[in-house]
C-alpha cells in the first residue's frame, strides 16, 4: 500500500472523513485529498499530524522495510540518531560546561516505556531489562554522535523557547541552527565503511555509473 492507500484506511477505519481528518490534523482538506488519491507526497511533518489525528504511529504510515538499512557505519549513525530523536535510546552520563556530554560518563539505555516488556537471560538467571546499560565500543563513533547530539539538545532547547517569537532575528537564527543541525545529520550517514563483526575494514564499492 502507498502512504495515500494507507493515511485513507486508517481514516476510513476510524469513520471520520477528509475534511475531519484535516481539522485534526491542521492540514488543508485539499492537501489530505492530494495525499489519498498519491498526487502528493506528505512531508515528514505532516506525516506525523496525520498520524497523530489517526491515533497510530508515523511508521503505521510510512512503513519500516523502506527506511531502515544496517550496512555501513552511515547507516548506523543514522539509526542512532533516528533511536534518540525518537527518544528509544537515551543517553545517560554528565554534561560539561559547554552542554557536551562527558566521554567517559556516556552509556546507552532502552526508554524504559520499552524494557518493561522485557527480561534479560544470563546463565539462567533473569534480570530486568531496564537494568541494563549499553556502551559504545567504537570511540570515533561515539565522539561524533555526542557532538551532533550537543546541537541537537541546543536546538531543541531553543526551540521550546522561541519557536512561537514574532522577532524575525531569532527565527533566522533558529533555521540556521536546525539548517547545520541537519547538515551534521546527512553528514554522519555518509559513511561508506561495511559495518562487520570479525574487526577487518571494508568499504561498499558504489556502481561505475553512480554518478551518471
Amino acid at each position: 500500500m502507498t502512504i495515500g492507500e494507507k493515511i485513507k484506511y486508517f481514516r476510513t477505519r476510524i469513520g471520520i472523513t477528509q475534511a475531519k481528518l484535516a481539522e485534526l490534523s491542521g492540514i488543508h482538506p485539499v492537501s489530505i485529498r492530494k495525499y489519498e488519491i498519491n498526487k502528493m507526497v506528505p512531508q515528514s511533518q505532516q506525516i506525523d499530524r496525520i498520524a497523530e489525528a489517526l491515533g497510530v504511529s508515523s511508521f503505521a504510515i510510512t512503513g519500516f522495510e523502506n527506511n531502515i538499512s544496517l550496512k555501513t557505519e552511515g547507516d548506523f549513525m543514522g539509526l542512532m540518531i533516528m533511536l534518540i530523536k525518537s527518544n528509544i535510546l537515551c543517553i545517560k552520563g554528565e554534561r560539561d560546561e559547554n552542554s557536551l556530554y562527558d566521554i567517559e560518563t556516556v552509556s546507552f539505555e532502552i526508554n524504559p516505556l520499552i524494557t518493561k516488556f522485557f527480561n534479560a537471560d544470563v546463565d539462567d538467571k533473569q534480570f530486568s531489562a531496564k537494568d541494563i546499560l549499553y556502551t559504545l565500543k567504537r570511540k570515533n563513533l561515539l565522539q561524533d554522535l555526542l557532538a551532533w547530539e550537543k546541537i541537537n539538545y541546543g536546538y531543541e532547547k531553543c526551540a521550546a523557547k522561541y519557536s512561537d517569537t514574532p522577532d524575525k532575528a531569532t527565527q533566522e537564527a533558529l533555521e540556521r541552527l536546525k539548517n547545520d543541525k541537519e547538515t551534521i545529520e546527512m553528514e554522519l550517514q555518509r559513511s561508506n565503511m561495511l559495518l562487520t563483526t570479525d574487526g577487518h575494514i571494508a568499504v561498499r564499492i558504489l556502481p561505475p555509473n553512480f554518478f551518471d
